[in-house]
C-alpha cells in the first residue's frame, strides 16, 4: 500500500486583509507601503472620491476580467494627480520624489499601492447593494428568534425528591 502524499496548505491570506502594509524597495529606498487609516481616509476624500466614483461606473463583469489589472491602471492614470498624492501619503514619501520615479519604480509603487487600499474601493463599491439589501428587508423584521414557550408543567422544589 502506498502512503498517500498530503497537499501542503496554502499559506493562509487572512493577515493581508488585517494588516495590507506592503514592504517595497523603490528607487534604491526600502519602504512601507501601507492602507490610508480611517482618518486619512477621511481627510483625504476630496482625493479618493473622484477615483472611487470613477470605480462605480466600471460594469462589475469587466473588472472580474482577465483584463481588470489594465482597466484598474487606465482609471488610476486618468487620476493621476490625485493617485500620486495618495501613494506619497501611503509611503510617507515626499510627493516630489513620487513625481521623479523611472517608469518601472512607478508601476511597481502605484501596483503595490494598489493592493495596500483597494479594500476602500470594494468597500465603497458595495455600499449601493448593501443599502439597497437593507431597505428590502421588512419593517420591524426581529434581529433573533423569538425564546422558546415556558414549560406548561413544573415541579415544586416540594415535589423534588431529597438527594436529587
Amino acid at each position: 500500500m502506498t502512503k498517500r502524499r498530503v497537499k501542503p496548505q496554502q499559506p493562509d491570506d487572512s493577515l493581508e486583509v488585517l494588516f495590507p502594509d506592503r514592504p517595497l524597495t523603490v528607487g534604491g529606498r526600502d519602504l512601507v507601503v501601507r492602507e490610508l487609516g480611517f482618518e486619512e481616509q477621511m481627510h483625504n476624500n476630496h482625493l479618493l472620491k473622484p477615483i472611487a466614483d470613477a470605480f462605480c461606473q466600471i460594469p462589475p463583469q469587466v473588472l472580474a476580467s482577465p483584463d481588470s489589472i489594465n482597466q484598474v491602471l487606465d482609471l488610476l492614470a486618468a487620476h493621476w494627480d490625485n493617485v500620486r498624492e495618495l501613494v506619497a501619503i501611503s509611503c510617507g514619501q515626499p510627493l516630489k520624489w513620487v513625481k521623479a520615479l523611472p517608469p518601472a519604480d512607478g508601476e511597481a509603487l502605484v501596483l503595490t499601492w494598489w493592493t495596500a487600499n483597494q479594500g476602500f474601493f470594494v468597500r465603497r463599491l458595495w455600499r449601493p447593494a448593501l443599502l439597497a439589501q437593507a431597505r428590502k428587508a421588512p419593517a420591524g423584521a426581529e434581529s433573533s428568534p423569538a425564546s422558546s414557550p415556558q414549560a406548561t408543567t413544573g415541579t415544586s422544589s416540594a415535589a423534588t425528591p431529597s438527594g436529587s
